[in-house]
């Protein structure tokens, strides 16, 4: 049985109503998926197609009024797509020729026999589909376009042979680079893909290239030319040819909700090392020096019990602000780098250090950033170069010389190369009296504010702190 969607209404127009009723009996003797109607003349025909419903016309050539030519003509002028089928006895080239002009959708010639109506039947019925295909490729596209919309992804192919990129999709929102520009995979490798990504990307698709039906999925980022670095997960089918077809997704902010679950777990574990570990060496000292206290009356007891307790405030003091990092979103404000040193210096206790903003006696930095978290950061870093640089350490602060960003150096001992990896590590400290979170709490308000930091011989030998991915504001 026959639904709806897969009924065949066919319009059959000739000036002899006998023959027209006789081939639409034929027709849907060939398959019950057939409705025909018939019509005497164009202009009937046309008010017919008029009222809707027709799927395709079958028309004589020789009808009084209109022939069957500027039958086809006027129905092209309101139905392009409609398909028409002329089935005529008066056949010649010129005929053939000018209603090919005209977009005739087959042309067929009326024959003696019966078998005709089979090849008729079958001339429809392609037709048919063959409209029916195109018109159902163009709803996907409309919706596969309105999908894209909304979920900021976007659908590509790439011809393995020539190379050639062509995509559907909010493109724009993802690189801002002219599509002119990206013309095939290598220009996009070149102008889209991060440069540190782009080896990995290459023999990703390689490995797609090369793989029979081979589907995968890669992670990568953009090129920092084209603004803010965004991740893109990009999906990847090779469907056996020469083509490869997929998806790219923007996952930047799921690639951020998954680092800070990341660094979330990794302060809890800090938090567990510190309180099995850190703390309870103090308070072991804290108990037995208590314990040789109620057997004597040395000062020297209380005095190191009071150094305990010192050293486990201080451990809670940074366990706590370790924690907290990170739980909530910056609140960026415009710094003035300057005044915010100069007080943070204020704040430490610097004995005889000295600072120094570069390069005369201003750094002229301006940047965006949350003041409480920087504030942090940067007393963080002065009293780490204090405390292992000497009483007597100069502190210099001034702006990277590419604009991306400023420094804090000292002209202290400095990191060991083979140390300035574990620098940032909770617990790492080389000095005794150090709870060795300093360093770790810096990196979480880099992380946090988006930025990246590094460790550095200074140019006096001492260590130089490079805060770098921050922005910076004119004026």
């Amino acid at each position: 049985m026959n639904t709806a969607a897969d009924t065949i209404r066919v319009l059959h127009v000739d000036d002899d109503p006998a023959f027209a009723e006789m081939v639409a009996t034929f027709l849907e003797r060939e398959s019950d998926a057939f409705a025909v109607e018939t019509a005497t003349d164009a202009a009937e025909g046309r008010a017919r197609i008029c009222e809707g419903g027709i799927d395709c016309v079958v028309s004589d050539y020789d009808m009084p009024g209109r022939n069957g030519i500027e039958f086809l003509r006027a129905v092209r002028a309101e139905r392009s797509d409609l398909p028409f089928v002329l089935f005529t006895g008066k056949g010649s080239e010129e005929i053939a020729s000018e209603a090919i002009t005209a977009g005739v959708t087959d042309y067929l010639q009326k024959g003696s026999g019966t078998d005709q109506y089979s090849l008729l039947a079958n001339r429809i019925r392609n037709a048919v589909d063959q409209v029916r295909a195109e018109r159902e490729r163009e709803r996907m596209r409309e919706r596969m376009e309105l999908a894209l919309a909304e979920t900021d992804s976007i659908i590509y192919e790439i011809d393995l042979e020539s190379g050639a990129i062509s995509r559907h999709g909010a493109v724009e929102s993802f690189y801002p680079v002219d599509t002119d520009r990206i013309p095939t995979r290598d220009d996009f490798t070149e102008h889209v893909v991060h440069p540190d990504d782009r080896d990995r990307f290459e023999a990703f698709f390689e490995r797609i290239g090369t793989a029979e039906n081979g589907l995968d999925t890669i992670d990568y980022r953009t090129n920092p030319e084209t603004g803010t670095v965004r991740w893109l997960r990009g999906h990847a089918y090779h469907d056996g040819d020469d083509r490869i077809i997929g998806l790219v997704q923007d996952v930047t902010d799921r690639k951020e909700r998954q680092r800070a679950i990341e660094r979330h777990n990794e302060r809890l574990e800090e938090f567990t090392s510190v309180v099995s570990h850190d703390l309870r060496n103090p308070l072991n000292v804290a108990r037995g020096r208590l314990e040789l206290a109620r057997e004597g009356e040395d000062p020297e007891h209380f005095e190191a019990v009071e150094r305990a307790h010192d050293r486990m405030e201080a451990l809670i003091i940074d366990l706590l602000t370790l924690a907290r990092e990170g739980e909530t979103s910056a609140a960026l404000t415009d710094v003035a780098l300057d005044d915010l040193i100069e007080a943070c210096w204020e704040n430490v206790e610097t004995a005889a250090a000295t600072l120094a903003l570069e390069p005369d006696g201003r750094t002229e930095v301006r940047l965006r950033a949350d003041e409480r978290r920087l504030r942090r950061l940067l007393e963080n870093l002065v009293r780490n170069s204090v405390e292992h640089g000497g009483e007597a350490v100069t502190v210099r602060v001034g702006g990277l010389p590419d604009g991306d960003g400023f420094y804090v150096e000292d002209d202290g001992p400095g990191i060991p190369p083979d140390r300035r990896e574990d620098a940032f590590s909770a617990g790492y400290s080389t000095n005794p009296d150090g709870t060795g979170f300093g360093l770790s709490i810096v990196q979480g308000i880099v992380e946090t504010h988006g930025w990246e930091i590094r460790v550095v011989e200074g140019d006096g030998g001492g260590a130089r702190f490079e805060v770098t991915g921050v922005e910076l504001v004119a004026g």
